[in-house]
């Protein structure tokens, strides 16, 4: 992961979460940090045009010398004088998403590192609803860091798997988790008939260790206690209490969208620890 882009509206909650990030990087060479803001400009809808263009070119300026100020205050505040990765920071007016999403492929970023809101009940689907929209909608993996979340380091990861199919977004889970020497533990929900001891663990392992040239790998079984997926996600993570969980989204056909409920939305407003939504995608 090359390039990271760390959104914030100047909340405390995204302040956490660009702390997160700037300790996780503290020691990484070759990476860039992306502070972004995306700032509106509220006047009367009778201002005339050159003013109304004076004042969005005012909070451009001024959200911009706020946003570096932040980011400087935090890089103290951690004890990084010289951070050994690349910075920039970026200001657009308009709608958040829209211009995240634009951000993302104009800047070629590898992973967004977000704040999540306590925000609960009609607050949380007119507000929290925002960053769990770019969960999905996002072209690159997304981290979301929860408000009340504590963690400071990533030493194990837990990435919830239901068909042991490991594709292309398995190589950026390794590349994140080179940044920690974290460990990550796939763990397999299986239906309560499945007979898992006939399967090659040992096998699956060291060809994953071979093919992404990683040791840190585990591999758990869990035997579904619920029909709901994400009821057993929970569960799992109350026992094992990782410091990350890990889910793969996708670009789900349209017969999905309509009659599938989001796993990536519903972890999104559940997660308690950091949630990693990789991407891949599948043929309609």
């Amino acid at each position: 992961m090359k390039t990271i882009l760390i959104p914030t509206d100047f909340s405390p909650h995204s302040l956490r979460a660009m702390k997160f990030a700037v300790r996780m990087l503290a020691n990484n060479k070759g990476v860039k940090l992306i502070f972004f803001h995306a700032t509106e400009t509220h006047i009367h809808p009778r201002t005339p045009t050159n003013l109304y263009k004076d004042a969005v070119l005012f909070d451009l300026e001024s959200n911009w010398e706020r946003l570096k100020e932040m980011t400087q205050r935090v890089l103290k505040r951690l004890g990084i004088e010289k951070p050994p990765f690349e910075i920039d920071w970026i200001v657009k007016h308009g709608e958040f998403l829209r211009n995240v999403l634009d951000t993302i492929e104009e800047q070629k970023v590898d992973l967004v590192v977000v704040g999540k809101s306590t925000t609960t009940g009609v607050s949380r689907f007119l507000l929290g609803s925002e960053s769990a929209n770019l969960l999905e909608k996002s072209p690159c993996a997304v981290l979301m860091f929860p408000a009340k979340c504590k963690k400071r380091t990533i030493k194990k990861i837990s990435l919830a798997s239901i068909t042991l199919e490991l594709e292309s977004f398995f190589a950026d889970l390794i590349d994140f988790a080179k940044l920690s020497d974290a460990e990550i533990d796939i763990f397999h929900v299986h239906d309560p008939a499945t007979d898992v001891e006939a399967f090659d663990t040992d096998g699956f392992l060291r060809r994953l260790k071979t093919g992404y040239q990683y040791e840190n790998l585990k591999l758990s079984f869990v035997k579904a206690g619920s029909s709901d997926t994400v009821d057993n996600i929970d569960a799992y993570i109350d026992v094992r209490k990782p410091d990350m969980v890990a889910v793969a989204s996708y670009e789900r056909p349209w017969y999905e969208k309509i009659f599938n409920s989001s796993i990536t939305k519903s972890l999104a407003f559940e997660a308690e620890i950091p949630l990693l939504v990789l991407k891949r995608t599948i043929e309609e």
